[in-house]
């Protein structure tokens, strides 16, 4: 009974990641302003809160296995890291590809991209010394020890560095709604020069044309090969009116405050158009992704799980 239950698991998941792929690119519509790309969000933000639950979940067991000092959970703690590796690593090459398609490159050093390749590089250094070291309790021990600290970097890399960084191409405010995307501010007599992201954009001139408030602006493009002026506006009630594109890419340009008398400006790059998950069919698949995503990790979990502990029990008995 045991077997048929988990065989008819295994077969629905299975159909719910087909359903998922066939949902992504037949049933959600494209996103304004990023077209097709915007679809990989179905895909790209469940891998990474399956990556943060891992190893959350890695950590918990490292603790348990420093109570208990049973290798049964020692290898659940390894499992769940593995897991959180695999799902990181799917997490990073579909923003990657998201990059290539809306930025123009796949890598920016963007401070969410640079934020979770180091957290690989934390957890691959976490799988190095447990290779490293030869005595089984030993390598259990430390490996738990350095595995909790390694947990506790997780949050403010995810979560707290992107936020505080000055700027950043990550498209919050185009996906999320509510999220808060403060731009940079340049002045004519001070700071002319800024970065959105790896853009560095000077301000050139802030003027008055008719109704509207103007501001010149030079983008460098990341490699700085590729130069252009651009000039978004905003109306008498401070709402932006014209949105140029930058050269390449979906993104575009907003003026979001301007004053021609002390030469001030602040500008933004956003995606024109409503937030990515207010249509409802994109919710709903978005949200069928995080569930299917996650029981997909749990499933893997289990097996290699599995797996270790098989060994670990083995180990034992050889030891014995």
């Amino acid at each position: 009974m045991a077997e048929r239950l988990a065989l008819i698991a295994k077969y629905t998941l299975g159909l719910a990641m087909a359903g998922i792929i066939y949902a992504m690119f037949l049933v959600v519509p494209q996103y304004v302003g990023l077209g097709e790309a915007g679809r990989i969000i179905i895909v790209h933000v469940p891998t990474a809160w399956v990556t943060s639950a891992a190893f959350a979940l890695s950590a918990i067991y490292s603790i348990v296995y420093l109570r208990t000092r049973s290798p049964l959970h020692d290898a659940s703690a390894v499992s769940a890291a593995e897991v959180g590796m695999l799902f990181c690593i799917f997490a990073t090459v579909t923003g990657a590809i998201f990059a290539e398609v809306v930025w123009g490159t796949f890598w920016n050093w963007d401070p969410r991209e640079t934020t979770i390749l180091v957290l690989l590089l934390i957890y691959a250094a976490y799988f190095a010394l447990r290779s490293s070291i030869d005595d089984g309790a030993r390598r259990r021990r430390l490996s738990a020890v350095y595995n909790i600290f390694a947990c506790v970097t997780m949050p403010f890399l995810l979560f707290v560095a992107p936020r505080v960084a000055d700027s950043t191409l990550h498209p919050n405010c185009a996906f999320l709604q509510g999220s808060k995307c403060e731009g940079v501010s340049l002045d004519l007599n001070g700071a002319k020069i800024s970065q959105l992201g790896d853009v560095v954009v000077e301000l050139k001139a802030v003027e008055r044309v008719g109704e509207l408030t103007r501001a010149v602006v030079e983008v460098r493009m990341p490699g700085l090969t590729e130069y252009a002026d651009l000039a978004p506006t905003m109306d008498s009630e401070g709402k932006a009116a014209d949105r140029p594109e930058f050269p390449g890419q979906s993104f575009r340009m907003v003026l979001i405050e301007a004053d021609p008398q002390a030469g001030t400006a602040r500008v933004n790059m956003q995606a024109p158009g409503t937030g990515l998950l207010s249509n409802q069919r994109t919710l709903w698949v978005f949200l069928a992704s995080n569930v299917t995503f996650g029981l997909l990790a749990l499933w893997i979990f289990r097996i290699r799980a599995t797996i270790l502990q098989v060994s670990a029990r083995l180990q034992t008995t050889e030891a014995l």
